[in-house]
């Protein structure tokens, strides 16, 4: 069978559906088959480092137009059957929908990987982003993909349900909706002696979007700073975003800025060392179709503080200590407990990394590569 995955989805910044590509190529390409990929880029300078980080030697093609250009629409099908390729899988929502239309018998089939369905069930999730302004079309669009998609591939059983449910598959079977857990890189588990930050430190990865309630955070903080260990800090990590300034208004309007330390995006190594320097990581979303940070700071050892909403319980099981998301004083509470019980965090820790084991990339790419042979040649 020869299988052609969109690696269009890794851009040049690094996000969360990016990283999720990027370990599904490097996890697939170190199991043994006798299936033949081809992997589809529209850049390539990034296609050769991607080949390069990951050690992948599949046979690869660099297209002159990109996901969300109308040529994507009109013309990637029929490359995909020039290319004789049996079956394509994009790693996020978008595929030409022309060339695969309902109710065919095509010689190509499709599997696409949705994430989460955050824009339909939070609509407040964040008001200003192009998919909430031009929501009908989002919606649309979503029900037509799950429509033509010969598998729909989901993250967490959380992110099942709702794909289930509002894209109207829930009589179609359980062979139609399939969960594969996001796999983690290796390097999050390797056992590095990293000092833990010195005074305490408060982890935040992830947008400024407001279902992340990154603004509940930062009054949280500002609630139990008073009550926390000397001199704890709350570093957040993230890309800024103008449209978004209610966190960072907040912490001015507190005199916070002297407590916290704002970064941007930052390179992978920065990234995984914040994880094994900081003391707790805290995810307070509203929603989440699994929370990457949460099994990453586990794999580090972290402790973590998440929500008990969406995919968030299913994800961290009984490792992270869970908080209604929107509660402001049970995340301050759990920050000063958590914080100032040495023995819990230990316990913590050694938990976190018993639960991130479910998110090996090893176990991704036997589950994907399941999926894949379940549609036959």
């Amino acid at each position: 069978m020869k299988i052609a995955l969109d690696a269009r989805w890794i851009f040049e910044e690094s996000s969360g559906i990016g990283q999720h590509t990027r370990m599904l190529i490097q996890s697939l390409a170190r199991l043994e088959m006798s299936h033949r990929f081809l992997l589809i880029f529209d850049d390539a300078i990034r296609a050769e480092k991607i080949l390069k980080e990951t050690g992948c030697s599949w046979e690869h093609v660099v297209l002159p137009y990109g996901l969300f250009s109308l040529q994507n629409q009109f013309k990637l099908a029929a490359f995909l059957r020039n290319q004789k390729v049996d079956l394509y899988h994009s790693t996020n929502y978008m595929m030409p929908l022309w060339g695969f239309p309902r109710h065919r018998e095509g010689q190509v089939k499709a599997i696409i990987t949705i994430h989460d369905l955050i824009p339909m069930v939070y609509r407040d999730h964040a008001p200003k982003s192009r998919k909430s302004r031009l929501y009908p079309v989002y919606a649309w669009l979503m029900r037509e993909v799950a429509a033509r998609a010969d598998r729909i591939l989901t993250v967490s059983e959380s992110s099942a349900k709702d794909v289930q449910e509002r894209l109207g598959l829930a009589g179609k079977g359980p062979e139609k909706t399939r969960v594969v857990y996001n796999g983690l890189d290796p390097v999050f588990y390797e056992a590095h002696q990293v000092p833990r930050h010195d005074p305490p430190e408060i982890l935040y990865v992830g947008r400024l979007d407001p279902y992340k309630n990154v603004p509940q955070l930062v009054s949280a903080f500002a609630e139990a700073r008073r009550e926390l260990p000397r001199g704890t800090r709350l570093r957040v990590i993230g890309p800024p975003d103008e449209r978004y300034p209610e966190a960072m208004a907040l912490a001015r309007s507190l005199d916070l800025f002297p407590y916290m330390d704002w970064e941007g995006h930052v390179e992978f190594p920065t990234l995984v060392e914040a994880y094994r320097r900081a003391s707790v990581l805290v995810l307070s979303s509203e929603y989440e179709g699994f929370g990457l940070p949460v099994a990453e700071a586990m794999a580090c050892g972290t402790p973590v503080i998440c929500s008990n909403a969406s995919s968030l319980p299913e994800v961290a099981g009984d490792a992270a200590r869970q908080v209604p998301p929107g509660d402001l004083f049970a995340l301050k509470a759990a920050l000063i407990e958590v914080l100032n019980d040495p023995e819990e965090m230990g316990r913590m820790v050694e938990r976190g990394r018993v639960q991130a084991e479910r998110f090996r990339m090893e176990k991704m790419a036997a589950g994907t590569l399941e999926v894949y042979e379940s549609l036959g040649s």
